[in-house]
């Protein structure tokens, strides 16, 4: 089934009434509480809290606490690290390079197998965050780090919150983690595919200024979130396309979310900070169902929202420009070209019995 086929099915299946609904109240909540505690505290990007509360909101408690916990650590490390690391060599091009190249390739392949796999990945999209922000001027490097980790906090805590309050207390599912020792087994492709990863955000930074290209760490966390693929198999081809089905639903979701909140600029009553924010809650809703149903559009429902939110949440108040949106689909779209040509370029890996 086509992907338009998939999102329109699961549309027709959401509920008013059950856990997956609950769950969808839970999560409309958390972002417009994350949001509005953000922006009282005149937070840099009240954006990052919202999105941090709608991706910290799961099934159930435990799972909703083991992702925040995560989420949290893993921002708090991978901001210390880059305050550790890239000071010394913020005018080397070359090693700035080289640190998002490790940083990447450590957080796809501890998110593939390693028990903190979602730690991992923030992290090392965290520690890339705070070196992109501040290439152009390395003095801004505490002030990215210190919003970014209060943001990403305000966030989370308040989905927990929320999810304390609302959600059940089911099960949670073991991480079935493989252990760093696999990467280096016969036939194992994590670390193949890591390497890609890495490489292709270590070339953001030159391809971002030859071609003048806007929105600079978007195009970071994108490759970052189309490679961190939740498993892998010994098929190059199987992977490369759970790869571009990961980049066509974000690609769909980013322009489906977009294009939503920026008709919704285009309308005066946009400007009403109640209905504003009420399309913020109607769009979380909407996406957890996605994300939790039966037809594999979780990818689609968490990028829409997320666009959503960027579109609509600007500065301390409702959105009162086009330009945020436009760049951030400008530079997601110039991250999957970019690992494309990576991909091609490279090609499969070079093992004996791996298609």
């Amino acid at each position: 089934m086509s992907l338009p086929r998939e999102v329109l099915a699961e549309l027709r299946e959401m509920t008013t009434g059950g856990p997956r609904a609950k769950v969808a109240i839970a999560a409309a909540l958390a972002v417009a509480v994350a949001i509005v505690v953000a922006l009282v505290l005149r937070l840099q990007d009240a954006y990052w809290a919202g999105i941090s509360a709608f991706v910290c909101m799961q099934a159930n408690q435990p799972e909703s606490l083991r992702k925040g916990l995560h989420r949290i650590a893993g921002t708090v490390i991978g901001a210390a690290a880059a305050l550790i690391c890239f000071p010394p060599i913020a005018f080397d091009h070359v090693a700035t390079m080289l640190l998002l190249f490790c940083a990447t390739s450590l957080a796809i392949a501890g998110s593939m197998v390693s028990r903190f796999s979602y730690a991992w990945l923030l992290g090392g999209i965290t520690a890339v965050m705070v070196v992109l922000g501040a290439l152009d001027d390395p003095r801004q490097a505490v002030n990215i780090a210190f919003f970014r980790c209060t943001e990403i906090v305000v966030g989370t805590l308040v989905a927990l919150a929320i999810a304390k309050a609302l959600l059940p207390s089911g099960p949670m599912t073991p991480s079935g983690a493989r252990g760093w020792g696999s990467l280096f087994e016969g036939r194992n492709v994590v670390l193949d595919h890591a390497l890609k990863a890495g490489l292709a955000v270590a070339l953001v930074p030159p391809v971002w200024r030859i071609f003048e290209l806007p929105n600079l760490g978007q195009m970071a966390i994108s490759i970052g979130a189309v490679m961190a693929v939740p498993a892998l198999t010994a098929s190059h081809a199987e992977n490369r396309r759970a790869v571009i089905d990961r980049s066509v639903q974000r690609l769909a979701g980013c322009m489906t979310g977009g294009s939503i909140g920026l008709l919704a600029l285009t309308f005066a009553w946009s400007a009403s900070f109640p209905l504003w924010l009420l399309l913020l809650m109607l769009g979380a809703a909407i996406g957890v169902q996605l994300e939790t149903g039966r037809h594999n559009v979780k990818t689609f429902g968490i990028q829409a929202e997320v666009a959503l939110i960027l579109t609509l949440v600007q500065g301390w108040g409702p959105a009162a420009s086009l330009l945020p949106a436009i760049e951030r689909v400008f530079g997601m779209v110039g991250a999957l070209l970019l690992l494309f040509a990576v991909s091609l370029i490279l090609g499969p890996p070079r093992r004996a019995g791996v298609e």
